[in-house]
């Protein structure tokens, strides 16, 4: 194993890790929201697709801008911007590139390509899942690059891939549960009790 993979898998470990500590935060802090929204007859399974699709975000926009950015400067010593395409093709070492960055970037993506089409019924439509991940990561990489983080268009592709690929796995769901009970009430098309 070289030193790429290493540092893939550790930053894949340090997401696992924040990912399980945003659950058990988010479940605490949910509670409250939980009950009201019981009350106006809104049950577990399809609270669980809001709660889902909140985590989702909010873990984006804490990996790609707090996570490196404590405290954030609005008048950084310098400015990164790419917008050449697949610029990292011409580099050296493109696997490093590859599980380190863009991985990462496309794994990130895929449970908000998942999620928001669960929890908005108008967003069921590849085109438009697709259209929300790219207004989410051009609103990321704008402001990246305001605080003085690298903004770069690789970054947009691979966010973009990774939210389709969520939304592939979406539709797979709903191909193969689309006759079940829990999965309709995930969507919302059913009501539960619970």
């Amino acid at each position: 194993m070289d030193i790429s993979e290493v540092k893939f898998y550790m930053m894949l470990q340090g997401y696992i890790n924040l990912l399980l500590k945003f659950v058990m935060m988010t479940a605490i802090l949910y509670l409250p929201i939980f009950f009201i929204l019981k009350k106006k007859g809104k049950g577990f399974i399809r609270q669980l697709s809001y709660l889902l699709c909140f985590l989702s975000l909010f873990l984006v926009i804490f990996a790609t801008i707090i996570l490196f950015n404590l405290p954030i400067d609005f008048k950084p010593e310098q400015y990164t911007l790419n917008l050449e395409p697949f610029r990292w093709l011409k580099e050296a070492n493109i696997k490093q590139r590859i599980m380190v960055e863009i991985s990462p970037n496309i794994i990130l993506f895929i449970p908000l390509g998942f999620f928001i089409p669960t929890v908005f019924k108008k967003g069921r439509e590849l085109y438009k899942t697709a259209f929300l991940v790219f207004m989410v990561t051009i609103s990321i990489e704008s402001f990246q690059y305001l605080i003085g983080r690298s903004s770069d268009v690789d970054d947009v592709i691979a966010n973009l891939v990774g939210g389709i690929i969520g939304y592939g796995i979406f539709e797979l769901f709903n191909f193969l549960c689309k006759d079940k009970d829990w999965w309709r009430c995930f969507l919302g098309e059913k009501a539960n009790n619970l």
